[in-house]
C-alpha cells in the first residue's frame, strides 16, 4: 500500500472513531514520515544513477580494454595450441622421413646381398620390419594432420575476429591474470550497479515502488 493510501486510511479511521484521535494522529505522522523517507530515497536513487552515468565514458573505455585483453588471451591460447599441433606434426614428419631412409638403406643392402649371391633372407626380413615401421609412422602422421589443420584454422578465425593483425600484436596486449581478473570484476560490478540503478529509477517514474526502496522502508 502506498504512503498516500495509508494516510487517507488513517484519516478515515480518525473520523469514524473519535476516541482514537491520538492514535490516528500518530498514524498520520508515521505516514507523513514514510512519505519523506520515500522522497529522500527517490532523490538518492536518481542521484546514484546520475553519478553512475557520469562514470560511463571511463567505464566504456575500461570495457573496451577488457574486451581487447580477453581477445588477446584467446588468440594467444589458440596460437599456443596451433604451435603445439604443428610441432607434433613436424615430429611425425621427421619420424616418417627417418623410416623412409631406413627402408631405402635396407633395400640397397638387400640388392647388394642378392648381387653378391649372399644370404639375403635375413636382410629381406629386416626390410619387411622396416616397411611396417614406415607404415606405422605414416599412419601416425596422418593422425596429426587433422588436428594441426583445425588448430591453425581456429587461430586464423580468432585472429580475423580480433582487433589484432598478428599473433605478436595479441601477445603484446596480454594482461597478467591478476590484472585481467581485477578489470573484469570492476567492469561487471559497474554494469550490475548501473542496471540496478536504472531499473529503480524507471520504476519510480512509472509510479511503482521499487523493491529496494520497499526493503529500506521496512528495515
Amino acid at each position: 500500500m502506498s504512503a498516500e493510501a495509508a494516510k487517507i486510511g488513517a484519516v478515515a479511521v480518525a473520523a469514524a472513531a473519535p476516541g482514537a484521535v491520538a492514535m490516528s494522529v500518530e498514524a498520520v505522522e508515521a505516514v507523513e514520515a514514510a512519505e519523506v523517507v520515500e522522497a529522500v530515497d527517490a532523490e538518492q536513487a536518481f542521484g546514484r544513477l546520475e553519478r553512475l552515468y557520469a562514470q560511463l565514458p571511463a567505464m566504456e573505455e575500461k570495457g573496451a580494454a577488457l574486451a581487447r585483453a580477453r581477445s588477446a588471451a584467446e588468440v594467444d591460447g589458440l596460437a599456443k595450441a596451433a604451435a603445439y599441433r604443428a610441432a607434433e606434426l613436424a615430429r611425425a614428419d621427421a619420424l616418417v622421413a627417418e623410416a623412409e631412409a631406413c627402408v631405402r638403406e635396407a633395400e640397397a643392402a638387400l640388392i647388394r646381398s642378392e648381387a653378391a649371391e649372399g644370404d639375403a633372407a635375413e636382410k629381406a626380413a629386416h626390410l619387411g620390419d622396416l616397411r611396417l615401421a614406415l607404415m606405422a609412422a605414416g599412419t601416425q602422421r596422418g593422425l596429426e594432420v587433422g588436428p594441426a589443420q583445425n588448430a591453425e584454422q581456429a587461430l586464423d578465425r580468432a585472429l580475423e575476429a580480433s582487433p589484432f593483425d598478428t599473433v605478436e600484436e595479441a601477445h603484446a596486449a596480454l594482461l597478467p591474470a591478476e590484472s585481467l581478473a581485477a578489470l573484469s570484476a570492476e567492469v561487471e560490478a559497474y554494469q550490475a550497479a548501473y542496471a540496478e540503478a536504472l531499473d529503480v529509477c524507471r520504476q519510480l517514474e512509472d509510479g511503482e515502488e521499487p523493491e529496494s526502496l520497499e526493503r529500506s522502508a521496512t528495515a
